[in-house]
């Protein structure tokens, strides 16, 4: 009898083990995700980041902070379709939130969203008052051919741009950008609509003025080299 007791009391105590068990793994599991993610954010390892932040969703679904991380991620690796299939959902949470509708706009971008993007930087624009986000409109307008819409939007931005300290990056080579103050690369842009309008003297003037602003202005000074060869090749 007393055999029989112990046994029961044992069966007790073991069941009440394995009903503690998966919780406590559980935990256990989702603190080492939670490492790993932190250890893999420092190493830039945005892969193993996104596994981390995957694998703690599986346990905990409510891990909201976490999975708001998730479209910045798949953004740094260049996979458009999961950032278009997860920033909505984040946006929802944050609509006025500057860094994911930052994202939301490249990958409208990369998606050939014209109409969208326009609003997405909008947004941006109005949300933030960043004379970046307003050039950025002028640039869309420019790439669907719509020069005076774009040369409207650059007016626009060089009339507010000697308040201003934001700047841009410019693309140097297809690796390498260069930080260019926003005025410098407004007039930059100016000059470029111009050369587009065959207005050549415009164009010259617009570009030089750049470079006086910012006078390592790589961009602005290819534009110029150029637009002097194919003056010279005219007058040949």
């Amino acid at each position: 009898m007393k055999n029989i007791f112990i046994a029961a009391i044992a069966a007790t105590f073991l069941f009440a083990c394995n009903q503690n068990a998966p919780q406590q793994s559980a935990k256990s599991n989702s603190e080492t995700y939670k490492k790993l993610f932190n250890k893999s954010m420092d190493l830039k390892d945005y892969h193993s980041a996104i596994v981390a932040i995957q694998m703690m969703l599986i346990e905990d679904s409510t891990q909201v902070a976490y999975r708001d991380s998730l479209p910045e991620l798949y953004a740094a690796v260049n996979n458009v379709e999961a950032v278009s299939k997860t920033i909505d959902a984040t946006l929802a949470r944050h609509p006025k939130e500057e860094k994911f509708l930052q994202v939301k706009a490249v990958v409208q971008q990369e998606e050939g969203d014209y109409e969208g993007v326009l609003k997405t930087y909008t947004t941006l624009y109005e949300t933030t008052k960043k004379l970046s986000y307003l050039y950025q409109i002028g640039t869309m307008h420019f790439q669907a051919g719509k020069l005076a819409d774009a040369e409207k939007v650059v007016d626009e931005v060089l009339a507010k741009a000697p308040n201003s300290n934001d700047s841009l990056d410019i693309f140097v080579s297809e690796q390498q950008k260069q930080k260019v103050p926003i005025m410098a690369a407004t007039l930059n842009f100016k000059g470029y609509i111009f050369a587009q309008k065959r207005d050549m003297l415009n164009a010259k003037r617009f570009f030089e003025t750049a470079i006086k602003v910012f006078p390592d202005f790589v961009m602005a000074k290819r534009n110029l080299q150029q637009l002097m060869g194919a003056a010279q090749k005219q007058t040949r």
